[in-house]
């Protein structure tokens, strides 16, 4: 059985935009969302993404769903420069999902840790990390500065508080195990989150003597890699929009998710 749409409130302007748009979807009979995708050039976690109210979407793809549900163009437009104000005026404004990507800039430090705790708040439904690293999180204090340490605690808390919101939302965190220092932190890191019941730990192993990228995505439209670079393993970490990558990135972690396990399991 197909899963039921996610109910929408229609106080808020994005998911009020979203159900005018279910109502054309179904009016013009409910076209595959397959057929929606290939209209917008994009995945169909982003059709379904909009018609969930998860994400605001630009014009072009306003215009590419009215067009191939057989709307008014022309009524569309007002109805989305309407919205667009009102989100531009009002708190917590959603930046539409294909707006022109910033270039490439490198995070670091705090900026790092802020950055993520963004779209830690903008994450509607789900959010998923990896920590594949070769030593736990307490060993890189000594390379930390406070403010960064304070950013860093800023997220961790953040993530956490958001997996207890209302509504249907996860996080799923996948951590290697290399060594015992790393398997007694995961088991660790399980237990004092074990009461965040939609906050899920799984363990992967990792026979390399380096770390890998790691990647935080969220809501299957954003995606941070995050790379150690020099002696002192200083994360350095870039933000990715671009649609196809993303969808790359949520495969990848698909995979290694599928070979994990629940902390403590045996190998």
């Amino acid at each position: 059985m197909p899963a039921q749409p996610r109910r929408l409130n229609p106080d808020l302007p994005v998911e009020r935009f979203a159900l005018a748009l279910r109502d054309l979807h179904r009016q013009a009979g409910r076209p595959k969302q397959r057929l929606l995708a290939a209209a917008l050039h994009a995945s169909h976690a982003t059709v379904s993404a909009i018609l969930n109210g998860h994400r605001f979407p630009s014009w072009e793809q306003t215009a590419a769903l009215v067009v191939a549900c057989d709307g008014d163009l022309p009524a569309w437009r007002r109805r989305w420069l309407a919205a667009d104000r009102e989100l531009d005026s009002g708190p917590g404004v959603m930046t539409p999902a294909t707006d022109p990507p910033d270039p490439l800039r490198p995070l670091t430090g705090s900026d790092f840790y802020r950055t993520m705790l963004a779209e830690v708040d903008r994450a509607r439904h789900r959010i998923m990390t990896t920590f594949l690293r070769r030593r736990p999180p307490a060993y890189f204090l000594g390379f930390t500065d406070e403010e960064t340490s304070r950013a860093a605690a800023a997220y961790f808390d953040g993530i956490l508080a958001w997996s207890d919101r209302p509504g249907p939302r996860s996080v799923r965190r996948l951590i290697c195990t290399p060594n015992a220092e790393m398997r007694n932190w995961a088991e660790q890191f399980r237990r004092e989150t074990a009461r965040h019941a939609r906050h899920e730990i799984r363990v992967v192993d990792w026979p390399f003597a380096t770390d890998a990228v790691n990647t935080a995505i969220f809501d299957d439209s954003v995606a941070l890699l995050a790379f150690t670079a020099g002696s002192a393993q200083q994360l350095v970490a870039f933000r990715v929009v671009q649609p196809d990558f993303v969808r790359c990135c949520v495969g990848q972690f698909e995979q290694l998710w599928l070979e994990s396990r629940p902390t403590g399991a045996a190998p």
